[in-house]
C-alpha cells in the first residue's frame, strides 16, 4: 500500500514540475534538476505499478484516484497562469485536446467503476 502512495506522490511532483517548467521557462535548471529525469521518473512510476498492480487497491480508491488525478492537473493550469505563467507548449483550459483527453480518462474510469460494481452485486 505505501507503494502505491509513494508513486501517485512521485507521479503528482512530476506533474507538478513539469506544469510549473511549461509556464515559467527555465525554472527546472534554475532548480538544477535536468528535464529527462522527470520523464525517467514518469517511466518509472508506469513501470513500478504494472510490477506492482494490485487489483483490490485499485477498485478501493479508483473513484479518488480518477478524481484527483483530473482535478489536479486543472487545479495547476488554473494557478499557473494567475501567477503569471504562459504555457510554452501551448497547454491552457481553452485546449479542446486537454479536454478530449481528460474526458475520455474520466468516462473510462467511470465506465471500469460501474463494471466492477456490476460484478460485486452479482456476487453478493
Amino acid at each position: 500500500m505505501i507503494l502505491y502512495w509513494l508513486t501517485g506522490v512521485i507521479l503528482l511532483i512530476d506533474i507538478t514540475l513539469l506544469l510549473v517548467n511549461d509556464f515559467f521557462p527555465g525554472t527546472l535548471a534554475a532548480l538544477g534538476i535536468p528535464l529527462w529525469t522527470l520523464f525517467a521518473a514518469l517511466a518509472l512510476v508506469a513501470f513500478t505499478n504494472l510490477l506492482a498492480y494490485n487489483k483490490e487497491l485499485e477498485k478501493r480508491f479508483r473513484i479518488f484516484s480518477t478524481g484527483f488525478l483530473a482535478g489536479y492537473p486543472l487545479f495547476l493550469l488554473i494557478l499557473l497562469p494567475a501567477l503569471g505563467g504562459k504555457s510554452a507548449s501551448g497547454i491552457s483550459l481553452a485546449s479542446p485536446f486537454l479536454w478530449a483527453i481528460l474526458l475520455f480518462f474520466v468516462w473510462s474510469n467511470w465506465r471500469q467503476h460501474v463494471k466492477e460494481s456490476k460484478e460485486f452485486d452479482e456476487q453478493t
